[in-house]
């Protein structure tokens, strides 16, 4: 080969080898400004070494190449693609976390001991349908349904206003088949005269539908330099399979109100009855158990809380509560001090699990008996979700103890698989200053466990059978007290930055 050739071809690779740097850089320092609030002096300042590596580089490769100079290319090459790697191994988990698009699903039911078995035998009969023109999977996709099989041809389509009502009917025989979401077993599994609704009917005909989810959030974390005062909505859905990738209904086991002061790390939390009897706001105000707003909607349980409560809600978070298990046992299990002896089903709804009472380091399947019981105890609901604010805490006590980086990534992913927010990706990122202030004061704590100051908040109440006129049954409803609404409401408040403290009783002494 001529020395004019091989120069060339050196020229080519020099050019080739610096325009792989340009390239890689600008990969790594995009993946960077993605990282948002996190640490900014810092990542500026890595964007500022970047470039100038980059521009050194390329005014040496001027000069002839020596193969130092060549192996420090090769080398900041590969760091960069590593660290495009790891950087978005992160962001992607994150980003999973916030859903954008969400799986509805809607189901034509009968009555199991009913003739008819596939779409073709509903000819000639009523058929039920909610008129919430809202609801996707109560009312959207059924009416796809209804069209794309012309059902509307020959049969009658009986339009209601409670869903409970339908089912109601549709048990009595009042109406042939009706349309409901599939999550109809979680939903109704609860309610009194429906518990084994699984059995009680069959499923004629399905359909799924991918809906881009709205956010209608007014975020308060944008800003990660002056975090305001939030509270966040916790969810409980009780689901037979792990993970969320279709719409679940928050009516099975929590419903818990938190609100958080990043300046001062102080949290209320607040247990809200499934069966309280309040306005549901999308159903005109009308008064029924608070689980039956969940039936039309997150939007709708939002409301209604905000409304009951006066607190506005800016964040809502759904955690399947057969999730628990995978994150508590990637937590190493979970510290907390049980009331009394529990025992209930598995998370497969099988084998039973029992846990004692006292403090003790809880596995997964455990922490679960914990979040799920409630005929067990006196207060029923009540105590549950007094229970759940213990295993709360537990579980935040536990995140801070994490140092490991793989364990915090199994974590997040396995939090992904099972959570759905309106939390945008960089609002999560957000938390990691308040996560770096919480391990700062944790440091200078001499007990562990006060790090963060919790405020479980109780509501006070009477359980007792309430009838309803559309029903024509008494079912147990808990009517809570006006003045313990106005006390947490004030509680929660004060800790939002909107109401100030004020001291009940003041004493003077003279010494």
């Amino acid at each position: 080969m001529s020395a004019k050739k091989k120069k060339k071809k050196t020229y080519q690779f020099n050019n080739l080898l610096i325009l792989l740097v340009i390239i890689s850089s600008c990969f790594l320092i995009y993946h960077i400004l993605l990282l948002g609030p996190i640490e900014p002096k810092i990542r500026y300042f890595l964007i500022a070494v970047i470039i100038c590596i980059n521009f050194f580089f390329f005014l040496y490769k001027r000069n002839k190449p020596k193969k130092l100079a060549i192996l420090m290319m090769i080398l900041f090459i590969a760091i960069n693609i590593i660290g495009c790697y790891s950087i978005n191994k992160v962001y992607r988990i994150i980003d999973s976390i916030h859903k954008n698009k969400i799986v509805y699903s809607s189901s034509l039911i009968a009555m199991q001991n009913s003739k008819i078995e596939t779409i073709d035998d509903v000819t000639k009969l009523k058929i039920g349908i909610i008129d919430d023109t809202l609801s996707v999977d109560n009312y959207m996709i059924a009416q796809e349904m209804i069209a794309e099989n012309h059902l509307e041809n020959d049969n009658e389509m009986i339009s209601y206003h409670d869903l409970l009502v339908m089912l109601n009917d549709l048990y009595q025989g009042k109406i042939d088949t009706m349309f409901i979401s599939s999550n109809y077993r979680m939903m109704f599994q609860n309610t009194e005269g429906f518990e084994n609704i699984n059995n009680d009917v069959k499923v004629i005909m399905e359909k799924d539908k991918t809906i881009q989810k709205e956010n209608n959030t007014l975020s308060v974390l944008a800003d990660s330099s002056d975090l305001k005062p939030f509270s966040v909505l916790l969810m409980g859905v009780d689901s037979e399979k792990d993970g969320l990738k279709k719409n679940a209904y928050a009516n099975g086991d929590g419903l818990i109100l938190l609100t958080f002061n990043p300046k001062t790390l102080n949290v209320t939390m607040m247990s809200i009855p499934r069966d309280s009897y309040v306005p549901i706001s999308c159903r005109d105000n009308t008064k029924n158990k608070l689980t039956h707003a969940g039936w039309f909607g997150t939007d709708c349980m939002i409301e209604t809380i905000e409304n009951v409560f006066d607190i506005e809600i800016h964040y809502y978070v759904k955690v399947n509560f057969k999730g628990v298990v995978s994150i508590v046992d990637h937590l190493g299990g979970v510290t907390v001090d049980v009331p009394k002896r529990l025992c209930t089903d598995d998370s497969n709804r099988q084998g039973e699990v029992c846990i004692e009472k006292g403090i003790q380091t809880l596995n997964g399947e455990q922490a679960l008996v914990l979040a799920r019981n409630r005929y067990d105890l006196k207060l029923g609901d009540i105590d549950r979700g007094y229970n759940q604010q213990l295993l709360i805490k537990g579980l935040l006590n536990k995140v801070t103890e994490i140092r490991n980086v793989n364990t915090l990534l199994e974590l997040l992913e396995t939090v992904s698989n099972n959570l759905d927010t309106n939390l945008t990706t960089e609002e999560i990122l957000s938390f990691y200053n308040i996560f770096k202030d919480i391990l700062v004061s944790r440091e200078y704590q001499t007990n562990s466990n006060d790090f963060i100051n919790i405020v479980q908040l109780r509501l006070s109440g009477v359980n007792q059978k309430h009838y309803f006129e559309n029903l024509k049954s008494n079912l147990w409803c808990y009517f809570i007290n006006q003045d313990s609404i106005q006390s947490v409401s004030r509680e929660m408040k004060i800790n939002l930055g909107l109401e100030e403290a004020k001291m009940e009783k003041s004493f003077q002494f003279t010494p």
